[in-house]
């Protein structure tokens, strides 16, 4: 085990990401007023809890600990939606604070591919998969806040 404990760190660190990204998404759906979005959000969500699944399991296939909680700029992510929320509940700026977690969560992606761990193929595919899918999440996020935007 001893071998795989920057590995099962790093992988922790994803799954961290992604229940900060779900539980991100499940505010944004519940700020959002457009149904459309609420259903986009609920979506994003449920990948982020798909993409969970997966790497616990390869933490698991490694004997590692999996990790339960969000990080802590996850917590404070969301404490700043929520305050946000209170001064202003516009699709835009719910939108805005999506993409950025969407930076943050391609980040530590990106953090995960370049690090000096040595990341077996198996779990290196896994990896770039869901950042591919990632970057495609944030170029949605992207464009509908830029439709937003210029439909107000």
């Amino acid at each position: 085990m001893i071998m795989h404990v920057d590995l099962i760190n790093t992988l922790n660190d994803l799954v961290r990401v992604n229940n900060d990204r779900a539980a991100g998404y499940d505010t944004a759906s519940s700020q959002a007023g457009d149904p459309g979005l609420q259903h986009i959000f609920q979506s994003m969500s449920d990948q982020s809890r798909e993409y969970v699944f997966e790497l616990n399991r390869l933490i698991e296939e490694l004997d590692g600990d999996v990790e339960k909680d969000t990080s802590l700029g996850g917590d404070l992510y969301r404490t700043w939606m929520d305050l946000k929320s209170d001064f202003t509940s516009s699709d835009n700026s719910v939108l805005a604070s999506c993409e950025y977690g969407e930076d943050v969560a391609l980040r530590v992606y990106n953090m995960a591919l370049t690090s000096d761990v040595e990341i077996p193929q198996d779990i290196l595919d896994v990896i770039t998969r869901q950042y591919g899918e990632l970057k495609l999440s944030h170029d949605r996020i992207k464009k509908y806040r830029d439709l937003n935007k210029q439909n107000k």
